[in-house]
């Protein structure tokens, strides 16, 4: 069974690993409670998942399952917090949003222990599809408000 790489924590929210090519990530989240305002019992527990490379070309690297289980270790960590809530959006600025959207689905099928629950939706702004997932611990008090709350935000992304 492959383990996680090790992780440096930044702070409550933001980790740093390396991958065995060389290859630095940076996985963190940030404050999303603006996108939630209308939903003010949500809006403080909604954070926005990313994942940047820092050193190195993820492009040129080799499939490698240990970043998935590293992201998911993290995920483990945020949701400790039962109460945390995640959004992904998948960058469409490279036109590479559905290869992500591929990659982070496959992550989830594979690694999550069934803990978590994901919602997929697409927000159409400006005649562009952006592909986003919702992530949320399956133990979550609000978790039928949350989704629903998140599938309105989907369905309404271009009127803002």
């Amino acid at each position: 069974m492959l383990s996680p790489y090790p992780l440096q924590e930044n702070d409550e929210y933001s980790y740093e690993f390396l991958t065995d090519q060389g290859i630095r990530y940076s996985i963190y989240f940030l404050d999303y409670s603006f996108m939630f305002s209308d939903y003010p019992a949500i809006a403080g527990y909604v954070f926005a998942f990313n994942i940047d490379v820092l050193d190195g070309d993820a492009d040129n690297s080799i499939t490698d399952d240990r970043i998935g289980i590293t992201i998911f270790e993290v995920f483990k960590l945020f949701f400790t917090k039962l109460e945390n809530v995640t959004v992904y959006v998948c960058d469409s600025a490279d036109e590479r949003h559905l290869a992500r959207k591929r990659k982070f689905d496959l992550w989830f099928w594979k690694y999550n222990d069934g803990t978590l629950v994901k919602e997929d939706g697409i927000a159409m702004i400006e005649g562009v599809e952006i592909y986003n997932s919702l992530l949320l611990h399956k133990a979550n008090k609000r978790l039928p408000e949350i989704i629903l709350a998140y599938k309105e935000l989907n369905e309404r992304a271009g009127d803002k």
